[in-house]
């Protein structure tokens, strides 16, 4: 028998039985369609994520101490520069809470003083307005970029003309000029914080000299877990103090761990769905089970014909994988239409947020299409080949 025959058989065979091979198939479509909407919802996520942070975030090394009386400071910061050449920019920042009120409303929030290369570093952009620089902070000026979410606060709405407002900051309420908005959505961590420049920070809000965090940025090609590791060693023999009072990590190691707990959470899904698949695959055996009984006559007929014991075995084992391809084309089309109607739904359980859009990957479909074609050899072997053991003078006789 050749390939266009089996073929046309198998079409045949399936078409005839239209109902039957439906039903038989959904075990295989629920099946594919979950591994599908979860894995394009994961590679959804770890693509947002990746893409808000930026591509040169995982070369940022962020520093930070718990020293009693001696905080991190700006010569600190300068002895990192001078210690490692390696680092390519270093910026700081620390943070005091405040009120931020108008004439009509006030909020308490988060009031971070930042140095003027921060936003460069940190890939921060401006939707409106400016970011803070370099000469805001030499100046001591009382400039203030904003998140979205401040200015809903303040103004009743995100999208509200904030630039150019003045509000009032501090326990003397001075004024300060909103001279820029972030872009962002409720996701983001700028979303609910207000920057100044840093030295206006500490003389006006904090009153001290000192930093919260160091941020450092590794020049490309350089191991940012590698030299976090070393820049923790130098900062505890420069601050006195154990390393355990020293924290230094680099963001590659967050994203390290994030595609660690996202591929431990993808096999748990998809060891879940499983159970599915195996169950469409049981179905599998069970339609060609009866299929064979049904057609025992025509495997006879066949046989007597001249059909080899290969060409029955062929036969049933296409029908099977037939059933569980076509299953599996339906349930990745159906898988990745749920995975974009749960990221939607991202919008309507967390409002301010733009959701993400869903990743289905070329490997992905083609393992959905490995794994189809695998369940109907497993299990549509045993009934081919019972299929092909009919004795064809017995087969001729069943009624």
């Amino acid at each position: 028998m050749g390939i266009r025959d089996l073929i046309q058989e198998t079409l045949f065979s399936l078409s005839s039985n239209k109902v039957r091979s439906f039903l038989t198939t959904l075990g295989i479509v629920i099946g594919i369609a979950s591994v599908i909407a979860m894995t394009s919802l994961i590679g959804g996520m770890q693509k947002s994520f990746i893409d808000e942070m930026g591509l040169s975030q995982a070369r940022m090394v962020q520093v930070s101490a718990y020293v009693p009386d001696r905080p991190l400071a700006k010569k600190d910061a300068d002895a990192l520069a001078t210690a490692f050449p390696e680092y390519e920019d270093i910026a700081a920042t620390a943070y005091g809470f405040a009120t931020i009120s108008t004439d009509k409303t006030s909020y308490e929030t988060s009031v971070w003083g930042v140095t003027g290369n921060y936003f460069s570093l940190a890939v921060v952009k401006a939707e409106s307005g400016r970011l803070l620089e370099e000469d805001d902070d030499r100046r001591l000026t009382r400039a203030l970029v904003v998140g979205k979410g401040i200015v809903r606060e303040l103004f009743g709405d995100e999208d509200a003309p904030a630039l150019g407002t003045t509000v009032r900051i501090g326990p003397n309420a001075e004024s300060y000029l909103i001279v820029g908005v972030i872009e962002g959505n409720g996701t983001s961590s700028h979303y609910y914080n207000a920057y100044m420049p840093m030295g206006t920070l500490q003389s006006r809000i904090t009153g001290t000299e000192s930093y919260d965090t160091i941020l450092a940025l590794a020049r490309e090609g350089t191991d940012a877990t590698e030299l976090a590791v070393r820049t923790k060693e130098f900062l505890a023999q420069w601050l006195k103090t154990s390393e355990d009072n020293v924290f230094a990590y680099s963001m590659q190691e967050i994203i390290n761990q994030m595609n660690v707990v996202m591929a431990g959470f993808s096999l748990m899904l998809t060891s879940i769905a499983s159970i599915s698949l195996f169950v469409g695959g049981i179905g599998i055996m069970n339609m060609m089970l009866t299929t064979v009984t049904e057609r025992t006559r025509e495997i006879g007929l066949r046989k007597s014909l001249g059909a080899h014991t290969s060409d029955i075995t062929r036969q049933f084992l296409a029908e099977s994988i037939a059933l569980c391809l076509i299953g599996g084309f339906f349930g990745i089309v159906m898988g990745y239409a749920a995975s974009w109607g749960l990221a939607g739904l991202v919008t309507v359980v967390q409002p301010g947020t733009s959701g993400f859009s869903p990743v289905l990957g070329i490997e992905s479909v083609a393992i959905a299409a490995g794994v189809c074609a695998l369940i109907g050899i497993v299990f549509g072997f045993y009934p081919a080949r019972r299929a092909a053991r009919l004795d064809p003078v017995e087969s001729l006789r069943y009624q």
